[in-house]
C-alpha cells in the first residue's frame, strides 16, 4: 500500500510517505492563513524527490493520514464562533461552575503554587448566551417533566437576537433520555431550515459523548461546536486541493485516542492534539518491535515541546480527568504533556506571577520565524536563546 502521513504542525509541515518499498521525508513552512497550501506544498515536495508532478503521484496514492494543530491554534487564540447553550432550567451555570478543581485543569506546577492569582478560564460561551429550558429527567432516564416546546422557542429566538451562530443543547442525564435533545433539535431544524441563510448547527452532547457527568459532556459539546466551523473549513480546502490533483484515495484524520477515522465522520473534539498522539503512537510501535516495555517518547516541535509515556507496553491515557486547554471533557484520549519549548516558542515576562520569565505558548512560527531569521521578527524565542548560547551555529 502507498501512503502518506501529514502533520501540520504550527511553525513546520511534516511528512512521511511509503512508496513501493520507499521511505520519502518532506518538510515546508506551516501557512497559518490558509493550512490547506501547506498541506499541498508538503505533497509536491515529496513528489519532486520521487521525480513525479503532484497529480502523478496522488493518482497513485492509496491512502492519506492528516494531523493538525487547528483545533489547539483556535482554542489559544480564542477564535470561534459565538454560540449559544441549551440546558435544563436551573443548570445554567453548570459550565461555569464547573468542577471543584477546574482552577488547576491545563495549568503549570508554578500557576497552581500561586494561590492568590488563580482564576478560572474564561468561558467560551458568556452567561448572556446560557439559557435554561423547562424539562426534567431523572437518573434513571425516566421522565419527571416533559419538554416545554413553547419555552424552547422563546429561548431560540432570545439566543438568535443577541446573535448566536450555532447551538450547543446539553440537558440532563440526556444520553440516558436523548429524546429531549433531539427534540430541541427539531424545533431549531423548523424555525431556522437548512437551505435557509441563516441555517445554525446544533450540537447535541448526547451524541458527541454519550456519558455519565453534565458538566464534562457539556464541555465536550461546547468544545466540539467551538472548533467544528475552523476544522470543516480546512480539511474541506485540503480536500479540494486533493480532488483537484486526481487524488483517488482515502482521507483519513488522526484521532486523539491513537485511531484514525474518515475526515468527513471525525468530530471536531477529537481532532485536539493528533499530532503529538501519531507521534507516541509511531514509539510505541517502534519500542515494541525493539523490546522496550517502558519508553518516554517526546515530540519537538516549533511550537511546543511534548512527551507522552509508555508504561509496560501501554500506551498512557487519562483515567478520570481529560483535559481540551483548560477545560475536563469527557472523551476517551491518550495523554501527553505540552510545555513552551519549542524552537519558537516566544519568552514573555508573566507579570501576573510577579513579572516571572516564561516561555510559551505563543509562537513566531514559521513566518517571521525567530529573530535570527532575519525576516521580520522582534520577539525573542528558544531558538535565538540557542543561537546567542552556542548552541546553535548561527551560519
Amino acid at each position: 500500500m502507498r501512503s502518506i502521513d501529514i502533520d501540520v504542525g504550527g511553525t513546520f509541515t511534516d511528512l512521511v510517505m511509503h512508496y513501493d518499498g520507499k521511505i520519502v521525508v518532506a518538510k515546508t513552512p506551516t501557512t497559518p492563513f490558509d493550512l490547506s497550501l501547506c498541506f499541498i506544498n508538503v505533497i509536491e515536495e515529496a513528489a519532486k524527490q520521487l521525480g513525479m508532478g503532484l497529480p502523478e503521484l496522488l493518482s497513485k496514492i492509496d491512502i492519506i493520514r492528516y494531523s493538525t494543530t487547528i483545533a489547539l491554534n483556535r482554542l489559544i487564540e480564542r477564535k470561534g464562533p459565538r454560540l449559544g447553550l441549551i440546558t435544563t432550567a436551573g443548570h445554567e451555570d453548570m459550565v461555569l461552575i464547573g468542577k471543584g478543581a477546574q482552577w488547576v485543569d491545563g495549568t503549570t506546577v508554578a500557576e497552581r503554587r500561586n494561590l492568590a492569582k488563580q482564576n478560572k478560564p474564561e468561558p467560551l460561551i458568556p452567561r448572556e448566551l446560557i439559557v435554561g429550558v423547562r424539562e426534567r429527567v431523572d437518573c434513571m432516564g425516566r421522565v419527571v417533566c416533559e419538554l416545554d416546546e413553547e419555552d424552547v422557542r422563546e429561548k431560540v429566538r432570545y439566543l438568535v437576537q443577541k446573535g448566536v451562530r450555532g447551538f450547543v443543547v446539553c440537558l440532563l442525564w440526556s444520553f440516558l433520555y436523548p429524546h429531549h435533545e433531539r427534540r430541541v433539535r427539531e424545533i431549531i431544524r423548523q424555525e431556522y431550515k437548512p437551505y435557509h441563510i441563516g441555517y445554525l448547527p446544533v450540537v447535541l452532547s448526547h451524541e458527541v459523548v454519550g456519558k455519565w457527568g453534565e458538566y464534562q459532556r457539556g464541555m465536550t459539546a461546547i468544545l466540539d461546536a467551538y472548533l467544528h466551523r475552523a476544522m470543516q473549513i480546512e480539511l474541506s480546502a485540503s480536500w479540494d486541493r486533493l480532488r483537484e490533483n486526481d487524488y483517488q484515495g482515502s482521507f483519513l484524520m488522526v484521532h486523539n485516542s491513537g485511531g484514525c477515522a474518515e475526515v468527513f465522520k471525525t468530530t471536531a473534539s477529537k481532532t485536539y492534539n493528533g499530532g503529538p498522539i501519531s507521534g507516541l503512537m509511531g514509539a510505541y510501535y517502534i519500542a515494541k518491535d525493539l523490546g522496550f516495555k517502558n519508553v518516554v517518547a517526546s515530540d519537538v516541535g516549533g511550537t511546543s515541546f511534548d512527551i507522552g509515556l509508555v508504561v509496560e507496553e501501554n500506551v498512557r491515557s487519562y483515567d478520570f480527568r481529560p483535559i481540551l486547554d483548560r477545560w475536563m471533557t469527557a472523551l476517551t484520549m491518550i495523554k501527553t504533556t505540552s510545555i513552551g519549548a519549542g524552537g519558537g516558542s516566544i519568552a514573555w515576562i508573566n507579570q501576573l506571577l510577579g513579572g516571572r520569565l516564561e516561555v510559551g505558548p505563543q509562537s513566531a512560527g514559521s513566518l517571521p520565524g525567530p529573530a535570527c531569521y532575519g525576516l521580520g521578527g522582534k520577539e525573542p524565542t528558544v531558538t535565538d536563546a540557542d543561537v546567542l548560547l552556542g548552541y546553535i551555529n548561527p551560519d
